[in-house]
């Protein structure tokens, strides 16, 4: 990005960032230094110099704007909701309380009555910037793709009609481009990685002729042939990943148009991303999900939601030809496709979706979001997958599931709770010495972990390549929450359109991407970029 950019994106997001005041002196000392107190995560500190403030200054909106978002950073939704209802009496117009009190209010109704509640947003503020201010991270909302507006006032809120229930993005080895994936559009969207520029489209519809050059003949595993694939199809493009040095992008269907209830194999395409075009396609389960390879480059593991199973990949060789199935690993048992209900998102057995493999490939978990669960393989003889052991109880649906940057910890999202939890990676393969192949249950033993409640239907999240932090989706709250890595303490949050799923962060750090799918035919239908401003604060200095 040219430096005269980066300079007005700058000024963009510095103007907001204003520290609070009061007009009586003794209560403007106090409000500030809370603001200080709270700048360097001095949570109750601050709250207690914010109290003195009100206590001097009863009309100080400024101190009750603040101390609002310390008890959001304590999660105390109820004070946060009553604290700046006070603060809009006194300011009506406050421009950024509207912003976060309704994810204030579903956070606080979700904690007393278990119900799901979701935030609607739609055609959120370009330069919108996530909030507490002295955060020390920051995001700022700087383009974005969406097929809703047509008439947008800013060129940087881009219209396109391939962005159509964007479902992921990921990003390439090297960072300089986006791959957005349009479930059902049924393409593949290539962007340069700062979201200026739309660079290739890759189709996903296959006639007869194209499965005959690209499809697999036989089909995968142990799996029936699926004959009316010949025929032709389009795949529904679900989550992808870079592979051999930034060559290839492999981006697996969730299922095939034809194939309503997923009782079929569905696929994954190998894309050449250099010459734009799909070079292969290899077979999978019934509705495939997550892809992740092995660090050692030597494995691609692909979770079938629709059967209880992951499927293995030997992608060791340099050319699509030379990838091949390695072993079919059933997590517990596999999902009977009879009789199968009209809802697959439901029915899905133990609906395994989160994929991660240990620093040093050798163990791989698999999450399971019905009836909870993380099932652990180890790779044993000739390069089996051997199943080590079930963890219960660590969350009761985990989603996503990703290592510390230094391979020491696990992280694991939970959907139906809004929790994030924190996991010692070797004590807790450790639990499976005496125990191979049995189901633990956290509970009942004095295991240590750490756990939070961040926000509402917790989705896709990733940890920052550079610094100590998470970026996580907010389905319900339609915002996307930043939290340390080190606690999980909450540090800021953006709104983002309804109903973000798919997340990533470019390799540098500079870019964070989120994909807002939409629910129930409402939302989404957009792609949002955030610049991530600490990092950017960073490169100014240099």
């Amino acid at each position: 990005m040219p430096l005269l950019i980066i300079i007005t994106l700058f000024s963009i997001l510095s103007w907001s960032t204003e520290i609070p005041k009061c007009e009586v002196k003794s209560a403007d000392e106090s409000v500030k230094k809370g603001f200080t107190a709270q700048g360097g995560n001095r949570t109750l500190e601050a709250i207690n110099m914010y109290n003195e403030a009100i206590k001097l200054d009863p009309n100080c909106s400024d101190a009750l704007y603040e101390i609002g978002w310390s008890f959001w950073k304590l999660g105390e939704w109820q004070k946060v909701v009553t604290t700046w209802e006070s603060a809009l009496k006194l300011d009506p117009n406050h421009k950024l309380i509207p912003q976060f009190m309704p994810a204030a209010k579903d956070n606080l109704k979700i904690i007393n009555s278990g119900a799901k509640t979701n935030q609607f947003r739609k055609n959120v503020d370009l330069f919108s910037q996530s909030l507490p201010e002295e955060s020390p991270v920051k995001l700022s909302l700087v383009n974005r793709w969406q097929s809703y507006n047509p008439k947008a006032d800013l060129k940087n809120d881009h219209y396109d009609q391939d962005i159509f229930s964007p479902k992921s993005v990921s990003f390439s080895d090297n960072g300089d481009m986006a791959f957005v994936q349009s479930l059902e559009g049924g393409k593949t969207l290539f962007f340069k990685s700062d979201g200026s520029e739309k660079i290739a489209v890759i189709k996903h519809q296959f006639d007869k002729k194209a499965v005959e050059n690209l499809a697999d003949k036989k089909p995968p595993f142990d799996y029936k042939a699926d004959s009316k694939m010949l025929k032709g199809f389009t795949g529904k493009p679900v989550e992808s990943i870079v592979t051999h040095d930034n060559k290839y992008l492999w981006t697996t269907y969730y299922r095939k148009n034809y194939d309503e209830l997923g009782q079929k194999t569905s696929a994954v395409a190998v894309i050449d991303i250099k010459e734009q075009k799909i070079l292969r396609i290899m077979g999978t389960g019934p509705i495939s999900k997550y892809i992740e390879k092995s660090p050692d480059q030597k494995w691609m593991a692909i979770s079938n939601w629709g059967d209880n199973t992951v499927g293995i990949y030997n992608i060791s060789g340099s050319k699509p030809e030379d990838f091949k199935e390695h072993q079919l690993l059933v997590v517990e048992k596999k999902h009977s496709l009879k009789n199968l209900k009209a809802n697959r998102d439901k029915d899905c057995g133990f609906c395994v979706r989160g994929l991660a493999f240990s620093h040093d490939s050798q163990y791989l978990f698999v999450t399971r979001m019905k009836g909870g669960g993380i099932s652990i393989y180890k790779k044993g003889k000739k390069d089996s997958f051997e199943f080590l052991g079930t963890i219960m109880g660590l969350q009761p649906g985990p989603r996503d599931i990703h290592f510390s940057k230094d391979g020491k910890d696990i992280f694991i999202g939970c959907n139906s709770s809004g929790t994030i939890t924190k996991v010692p990676f070797k004590e807790l393969v450790g639990l499976f010495s005496e125990h191979k192949g049995k189901k633990i249950d956290i509970t009942d033993t004095d295991f240590k972990y750490a756990k939070k409640f961040v926000g509402l239907g917790v989705r896709s999240f990733k940890v920052h390549p550079k610094f100590d932090y998470l970026f996580l989706t907010s389905n319900n709250g339609s915002e996307i929450i930043i939290t340390k890595t080190t606690d999980l303490s909450v540090l800021g949050r953006v709104p983002v359109d309804s109903y973000p799923v798919g997340l990533s962060i470019s390799p540098d750090g500079k870019y964070l991407w989120v994909t807002s799918q939409g629910k129930d035919a409402q939302g989404g239908n957009s792609v949002s970029v955030f610049l991530i401003t600490e990092y950017l604060k960073n490169q100014i200095k240099l």
